[in-house]
């Protein structure tokens, strides 16, 4: 008598088995998970409100303060969201990728999907800082008409961004610990290497270009419109002159190159983050 032949699943069959099991267990087993990655978001956008908030849209300093805060929360969130994601599951990984029904870009994509709805959402919640004064900002957007959707579309980028180099990073490392230990400092190298708040010499320039936080940041000050407002010294000196920044141009063409950037980002660190989750099981570094 014949066997029964075998019918192997097609990949996006399996990235659909894969991106329910993976929602399910993020919400049925990683209920800490839940705070963590939806709380933080609150906590920051109160932070914002309480050392920004009075003088946010009102004079420069502040306002890009707040947006520098935003920023880093933002990255936090992301790094955060997936730094353990994948060297938490390296043995299961090897375990599936014996079996005729695994595919490793199913795997990545129903992670990528999954942390895109977590970003999503983290973003929204961040985004709602920008209601704390919503007459005090421009009501013509750069690209889009709303500013507050621009600002949402942005911190949405910077959150899903860093969630992805988290996944590239949990894909590299072998052991969860040396994830967590990575991520504080990546996250300092994005701070301090964004350029935005610290001058950079010549020589550490350069890395800047590699820096996502640079990039997210220049949005937000596009968006917020950094070079029309007042500096604080202005108010008792108006003749002080405020020279425009480069950097902080509100057009269309500066806040859809820095939105492309940031998409760049998001391919390269999906390729990465592929091409090492492929070679977990050919990895002979213990289980």
């Amino acid at each position: 008598m014949d066997k029964p032949k075998f019918i192997r699943k097609s990949w996006l069959s399996e990235l659909k088995s894969l991106t329910q099991e993976y929602c399910y267990d993020f919400i049925d087993n990683k209920s800490g998970s839940l705070l963590k990655v939806f709380g933080f978001p609150i906590i920051a956008g109160i932070a914002i409100k309480v050392i920004a908030g009075k003088n946010m849209f009102v004079n420069y300093e502040d306002t890009r303060s707040a947006c520098f805060i935003i920023m880093c929360a933002a990255v936090w969130c992301g790094l955060f969201n997936s730094i353990s994601a994948v060297v938490s599951e390296r043995a299961n990984i090897k375990q599936r990728a014996a079996t005729p029904n695994f595919y490793y870009i199913s795997y990545l994509g129903s992670r990528l999907i999954v942390h895109f709805l977590i970003c999503l959402i983290q973003s929204l919640i961040l985004s709602l800082v920008f209601r704390i004064e919503p007459h005090r900002y421009a009501r013509g957007g750069v690209v889009l008409n709303s500013t507050l959707l621009n600002f949402a579309i942005t911190i949405f980028l910077l959150i899903y961004v860093a969630d992805i180099l988290g996944l590239a990073i949990s894909s590299i490392v072998k052991k969860d610990s040396w994830a967590s230990a990575c991520a504080p400092y990546i996250l300092i190298a994005e701070l301090i290497l964004s350029g935005t708040l610290f001058k950079l010499g010549s020589a550490i320039k350069p890395f800047s270009t590699i820096m996502e936080s640079r990039f997210g940041m220049e949005a937000l000050g596009s968006i917020a419109r950094l070079n029309d407002l007042q500096l604080k010294i202005q108010k008792t000196v108006p003749n002080v002159p405020h020279e425009p920044e480069k950097i902080y141009d509100a057009t269309a063409e500066h806040l859809l190159r820095m939105w492309a950037y940031l998409g760049i980002f998001i391919i390269v660190e999906t390729i990465i983050a592929y091409f090492f989750i492929r070679n977990i099981s050919k990895d002979t570094r213990g289980k």
